[in-house]
């Protein structure tokens, strides 16, 4: 296997352990210790925590290792506020340019969505929520916005899989709430409605982290 190919691997691996909260926010990882488990040498394991590092999951410590970063609820409520943004923006250009949404795609990723909760999976079930936002823009064919949910995707769903970790007794239950009204809206053509519904979304979910005292 190429360098590359071994690079790719090792991110998708870590990647994956850290959004699946295997590895919890805290803990002290080791280029050997992930060498070790991924059956690879440190080179790949080096160039893999690399771009973990740009994505802001994890921190390297020289001498000590690599921190997997907590991710604070106001980093999460600022992602929160640009997802909100985006789908806004989107929503707007779709009706002046008399664009057609992809209810289909919208729909299906709903209903795994709503398995994801019924089967208590909070990676998909966050994980199909942000597919559901990259659908909505995808309306408007501007790729830079998709990258940036690509970017927000790993912090984002690590943010909220490590504290359902940690506090199981808090279910997810909002951003399907959510997703189900703007999916109803937008099946019935009803834009405004739509953007209500997003809008009321961040404020509730602003005002409760405020209420809780994490941001």
């Amino acid at each position: 296997m190429s360098t590359l190919s071994l690079e790719t691997t090792a991110y998708r691996e870590i990647w994956n352990r850290i959004v699946r909260a295997d590895y919890m926010p805290g803990r002290m990882l080791s280029e050997n210790e992930l060498a070790g488990e991924l059956g690879m040498s440190r080179t790949p394991i080096r160039a893999a925590i690399s771009q973990l590092e740009d994505e802001g999951l994890v921190e390297s410590y020289k001498g000590r290792g690599v921190l997997v970063k907590e991710i604070s609820f106001h980093d999460f409520s600022e992602m929160l506020e640009v997802l909100v943004s985006l789908q806004l923006f989107a929503l707007d250009t779709a009706a002046k340019r008399k664009l057609k949404f992809d209810l289909d795609t919208l729909g299906e990723c709903l209903g795994r969505q709503l398995e994801a909760s019924r089967n208590g999976d909070t990676l998909g079930y966050y994980d199909n929520s942000l597919t559901f936002i990259e659908t909505i823009l995808r309306t408007i064919r501007n790729e830079n916005m998709i990258r940036i949910v690509e970017r927000f995707r790993g912090k984002f769903t690590f943010k909220m899989v490590s504290y359902r970790k940690q506090f199981p007794q808090f279910k997810p239950q909002k951003s399907i709430g959510t997703n189900e009204r703007v999916f109803g809206a937008l099946q019935e053509g009803d834009i405004e409605r739509a953007k209500t519904v997003l809008l009321e979304h961040y404020s509730d979910t602003y005002e409760q982290l405020v209420m809780n005292g994490v941001i």
